[in-house]
């Protein structure tokens, strides 16, 4: 598993990956980069990104996921920001998860692999930022929608979904393109199901997952 950051605390998050090694053993933390800028430059090859939110470079943490999330890269926000509207920017950003800094090594190790499998680590940490975020807009999805939504973002696929709505697959797609639309319209898109599944999460559609921690 490639590992790369960007922190501006270098040092610290080298002390980490070493550390990692325990839980991941075939992980490797490169590069680590004290802005974005810098680690685009590097041009790296990486499965997850961890992101500290304040960088104290005069960016904006909202515009750096986009940015990374626009090479492919995962975004974990690892940080220690306790301002739940600067959280809460970076996940309407894109950003697939969210860990404190003074988590222990094996949740650290969890949240990691979790995002560089492709799978959102939604936390208590993050459920908190969503809740304290006054400038949420949930869209007003439709019994069917929210229905279609619920079901195909839990993993059921397209004909699954239209056989429980007890529709056809055609009439399911549509379900799912207005509930998109709605997102979209709502500033919050939900392109792929993974967007999907994290907007379900957002508005109470779906529950908070229940995170199983390394024996």
């Amino acid at each position: 598993m490639r590992i790369g950051a960007v922190d501006d605390h270098p040092v610290i998050l080298a002390g980490i990956g070493e550390a990692l090694r325990w839980h991941l053993p075939d992980s490797t933390m490169a590069p680590v980069a004290k802005t974005v800028d810098a680690f685009i430059a590097a041009l790296p090859s990486v499965d997850v990104v961890l992101l500290d939110i304040e960088l104290h470079d005069g960016s904006d943490a909202a515009a750096n996921v986009i940015r990374l999330k626009d090479r492919g890269w995962p975004v974990l926000l690892f940080t220690q920001e306790q301002r739940h509207h600067l959280v809460s920017r970076a996940f309407r950003a894109g950003a697939d998860g969210l860990l404190s800094k003074g988590e222990d090594l094996h949740v650290i190790a969890l949240a990691v692999a979790t995002v560089a499998a492709g799978e959102p680590y939604l936390s208590s940490d993050w459920a908190a930022a969503m809740a304290n975020d006054e400038a949420w807009s949930a869209p007003n999805l439709a019994p069917r929608e929210m229905e279609a939504v619920r079901l195909y973002a839990a993993g059921m696929k397209l004909t699954s979904v239209a056989r429980r709505l007890g529709v056809t697959e055609d009439t399911t797609r549509t379900y799912l393109l207005r509930a998109r639309a709605k997102y979209t319209d709502a500033g919050r898109p939900a392109q792929t199901k993974t967007d999907l599944y994290i907007r379900a999460v957002e508005d109470g559609i779906l529950p908070l997952p229940q995170v199983r921690l390394p024996q």
